[in-house]
């Protein structure tokens, strides 16, 4: 059995010990934001499952799929709206489904998003 020319590389791809290695000093690691964020992130819960209440009424899911299905976003859109005050409720819709966004109301920096995409073709 022979074995392919050496052509003066070594057989090992790092035949030098590495002598360089890099110490990075990273800040003191602060939870406030995140904290925050989870704060606020329950209350998009909240909103969460107050929309997926509403759309489980028979009547306000026939509306929804009805306006849906007519291409009509503006009603889609006005009947989300009705669900809550406290959030700002984003749709996008196909056949297949619907695909809701929830952002809280009063924020100056967006701290969270809650995003949901439900089936329903």
């Amino acid at each position: 059995m022979s074995y392919p020319p050496n052509y003066g590389y070594s057989v090992f791809p790092y035949s030098y010990p590495h002598t360089h290695y890099w110490i990075r000093e990273y800040p003191q690691v602060k939870t406030d934001i995140l904290n925050h964020s989870i704060q606020d992130y329950y209350k998009l819960m909240e909103e969460g499952y107050r929309i997926l209440n509403k759309l489980s009424e028979h009547s306000f899911a026939v509306q929804v799929m009805t306006a849906a299905q007519a291409g009509n976003k503006q009603e889609v859109d006005r009947l989300m709206k009705t669900i809550s005050s406290n959030a700002t409720i984003q749709s996008e819709f196909s056949p297949s489904g619907i695909g809701i966004t929830v952002d809280p109301k009063v924020q100056n920096t967006p701290c969270c998003k809650l995003a949901m995409f439900l089936k329903w073709g």
